[in-house]
């Protein structure tokens, strides 16, 4: 399994290019996504979400927990080339990131989004998020844009 990149490490502040064929290498690594989810106890021990370049892969793959109280592992979805369609209403909230650990950030996030992209069977296909879950679902796309929340949130 891949190691999670963490800064000082500048592969986090790039910008991910968007999948343009589904193939046994975008697949490979989505399973390795969801295994990292799934299995990772650091400083966070159920982390809700990951993007695939804390795997050091500038693909655009998100992989997320439906729901923040699951702990199984087919729970877990994975999205290609993720866009934000919406998002309602702010709030502040306490955040992490895996690859700064240590540290929390406040940040200001939409309290409902939505983001559209791709299944890895190549389905287009929408994805809501409330509170926590749309929080996680920010958190990534920032990821895939190389904005990472130290950049963006208060201490």
């Amino acid at each position: 399994m891949r190691e999670l990149v963490k800064l000082p490490n500048n592969l986090l502040r790039q910008k991910s290019k968007p999948v343009k064929t589904i193939d046994s290498e975008i697949k490979e690594l989505a399973k390795e996504m969801v295994q990292f989810i799934h299995l990772h106890h650091a400083d966070n021990p159920r982390p809700l979400s990951l993007a695939a370049c804390q795997l050091g892969e500038l693909v655009r793959v998100i992989a997320f927990r439906r729901s923040p109280m699951s702990f199984d592992e087919d729970d877990i979805q994975v999205v290609i080339n993720p866009e934000l369609v919406y998002q309602k209403g702010t709030y502040l909230a306490a955040e992490s990131c895996l690859s700064i650990p240590g540290r929390k950030f406040t940040m200001r996030r939409g309290k409902i989004v939505k983001i559209r992209g791709l299944t890895l069977d190549n389905e287009v296909r929408s994805f809501r998020g409330h509170s926590l879950i749309a929080q996680a679902l920010q958190h990534e796309i920032d990821h895939l844009n190389g904005v990472l929340i130290d950049r963006i949130g208060g201490k």
